[in-house]
């Protein structure tokens, strides 16, 4: 062979071997921009669910304003006497709360669909501001809502404040338990 096919074969060589190192080179970059374009797009897909949280949330908190008026209306319709019922006044103040209601479930806030009196009592949608006794209703169940639950998007928002049932037996058992404990507390 002669140094010029020696030189052309070591020169192939370190071309091939250079080449290759780029190839290897350019692979990783292309990998590394592939893994930076996913970070980003879970980026922007993490930083857009926030925004709409957020958003969620000012709405929400905006909308829950309107509710104590709501109920207040509500209330006074409940309470209002026989005769006023079929004034042209009272059946506009009507049509206002009803439209009111519409507005408030377009930004997503509805009032519990479900009836609340007869239901069981859940801490996690109900709030129980009293209890009474009342043969005509079971032990731990609502005997009337004292003002309405509302839900935003599905999830709870407002829980109802209820009256509970609470029969005899349990008001006892509950009174002999909390003694119970504050003998034990005692002793110790």
């Amino acid at each position: 062979m002669s140094d010029e096919q020696t030189q052309s074969t070591d020169d192939n060589e370190t071309l091939k071997h250079e080449l290759e190192t780029c190839k290897k080179q350019c692979e990783e970059y292309l990998n590394g921009w592939k893994r930076a374009k996913a970070d980003y797009i879970n980026y922007k897909n993490e930083t857009e669910k926030r925004r709409d949280e957020l958003a969620g949330m000012a709405l929400m908190t905006s909308a829950a304003q309107f509710i104590p008026p709501l109920d207040n209306l509500k209330i006074a319709f409940i309470q209002l006497p026989d005769e006023l019922k079929e004034s042209d006044w009272v059946r506009g103040i009507e049509q206002i709360r009803k439209q009111l209601v519409e507005i408030m479930k377009g930004l997503g806030v509805e009032e519990f669909a479900e009836p609340v009196v007869g239901a069981a009592f859940d801490p996690a949608k109900f709030y129980a501001v009293g209890e009474e006794r009342r043969d005509d209703f079971e032990d731990g169940v609502i005997t009337q809502e004292v003002s309405p639950g509302y839900t935003f998007r599905g999830s709870l928002m407002v829980p109802a404040k209820v009256i509970v049932n609470k029969n005899q037996e349990s008001r006892i058992k509950n009174q002999e338990s909390e003694g119970d404990t504050e003998k034990n507390d005692l002793n110790s």
